[in-house]
């Protein structure tokens, strides 16, 4: 073999080796920023330290206080983190306060995103049904990462986290959290059509009211192809006794995406009857790990009404 193409080779087995050893060094750079040398929070409380996982044990119901902390390593992929971690068990008290009865372990396997929401470096880890979003004491220097594509769906050219000019809505009701404001607004062009907006225009849910019967079998088929699994289907019965009203409904659960399509049919007095008939259905729309995200990114603002601003 001659020189030249001894050195070719030689030349391209480096290269390829060299694009190796980088997307491995980027991997690990990400991974020792995210995790290595950093704690991470949910509110007050540590919940990764290093590459462990974070947790108490117990709770001391006498002295009223977790106790016994223990830290387990985590494992990590591209996109998934397995952790060890303790959960409060309890129940309700007659004054609605939870009492903490044992502390249950739980293995979660995840996907987990780095995002930055107003500038600021947060774990976001898509936990059914609700996810959990936290918080770095650092000054992080890295890459966002794209581990979990949401499933989005549109309903009259919009859908959850996007923003909608506000000369379309007419505000209905707002209701004011602790942290952040939602308004229920009606869609001008179509009054079936109703936004719940949070920040000033950023859609937060979506609900679509008078669907006629023969649509339903489309909607199914639709929500059932993009989530990937049948919904839970229950038919007309009357779900709570004495009630006045029956209900059939389907229902989505997964991926943080929560969809309800349902209808009611009045069976109490006769006398109203004639004045509540109705056929259609209502399609309601929710995204939970999207929802946590638009709350993390407008919470603190400052309370709304629709009396006086």
């Amino acid at each position: 073999m001659n020189t030249p193409k001894k050195f070719l080779i030689l030349l391209s087995v480096m290269m390829v080796l060299l694009v190796f050893i980088q997307c491995e060094f980027k991997k690990r750079s990400a991974h020792s920023i995210i995790f290595q040398d950093n704690e991470w929070y949910y509110g007050d409380k540590p919940v990764f330290r290093n590459d462990s996982s974070f947790s108490f044990s117990a709770f001391d119901t006498i002295a009223n206080k977790f106790i016994n902390p223990l830290s387990f390593p985590i494992q990590l992929t591209d996109s998934t983190l397995v952790y060890r971690r303790f959960q409060e068990r309890g129940y309700y008290n007659q004054n609605r306060e939870f009492q903490i009865t044992f502390m249950e372990e739980v293995i979660d396997t995840v996907k987990y995103d780095l995002k930055y929401i107003n500038k600021q470096p947060k774990l976001i880890l898509y936990l059914e049904p609700f996810p959990i979003i936290l918080k770095s004491k650092l000054d992080l220097m890295v890459a966002e990462t794209r581990n979990f594509d949401p499933i989005k769906f549109v309903i009259i050219d919009y859908s959850i986290g996007d923003q909608i000019d506000r000369s379309l809505l007419k505000t209905r009701g707002i209701y004011n959290y602790p942290s952040y404001t939602i308004e229920d607004c009606e869609y001008i062009d179509n009054k079936d059509i109703t936004f719940k907006i949070i920040g000033y225009n950023s859609i937060y849910s979506i609900e679509r009211r008078r669907i006629e019967d023969y649509r339903v079998k489309e909607i199914v088929n639709v929500v059932t192809s993009k989530l990937g699994f049948s919904p839970e289907y229950r038919p007309m019965r009357q779900w709570i006794e004495g009630s006045d009203y029956e209900y059939e409904f389907y229902r989505w659960s997964g991926h943080g995406v929560q969809i309800n399509l349902s209808r009611s049919k009045y069976i109490g007095a006769d006398s109203y009857k004639t004045l509540i008939i109705s056929n259609d259905w209502t399609l309601s729309y929710d995204d939970s790990f999207l929802q946590a995200i638009l709350v993390e990114t407008f919470k603190n603002g400052k309370p709304q009404s629709s009396i006086i601003n």
